[in-house]
């Protein structure tokens, strides 16, 4: 059996699938490999009760480091305190970081961590055969519609055609 990476979702991430379907999360768990949630990221999710919630899913919540929230409260730029924490959470931990934040995005390539869209752990999913094509779909046009921004339609027909 092959130890496969955790992945550390990103705030925008893990409400996109909260809202669209909470119970993909489960199977992206069961069928891709392992989710994670920085603490700080938990609190801005308002959509679900409390960290029990995520557990159920089979997300792990990782207490940050009180030196990277030091870290992460001194960069500047266009990312957040909590994207700078969930960066500074896959650096320390191997993690994948998921995320749709292009700046986000930029700032994990710069300082070596690895990164995947949010959109590739339904891909994932339907890969190994955790979900069909349809159900796949569905839920992309869920996550559509409810974060244009991210998740426009070119993003949209991309992801269609990849599977």
């Amino acid at each position: 059996m092959t130890l496969r990476p955790s992945m550390i979702l990103d705030a925008n991430v893990l409400i996109d699938f909260i809202k669209a379907d909470r119970i993909i999360l489960k199977r992206i768990v069961e069928d891709v490999g392992p989710l994670c949630v920085a603490s700080v990221i938990v609190h801005e999710v308002k959509d679900i009760k409390n960290e029990d919630d995520l557990f159920e899913l089979g997300l792990h919540i990782i207490e940050i480091e009180i030196e990277d929230a030091y870290t992460a409260g001194t960069w500047t730029g266009s990312t957040s305190f909590q994207d700078n924490i969930c960066l500074l959470t896959a650096k320390r931990h191997g993690c994948i970081c998921v995320t749709n934040d292009k700046s986000l995005r930029k700032l994990c390539e710069h300082k070596g961590v690895r990164i995947l869209w949010g959109l590739e752990l339904l891909a994932k999913l339907y890969n190994v055969g955790g979900i069909s094509k349809k159900k796949a779909i569905n839920v992309a046009e869920s996550i559509h519609q409810l974060n244009p921004y991210h998740i426009n339609t070119t993003i949209l027909q991309r992801f269609k055609e990849s599977l």
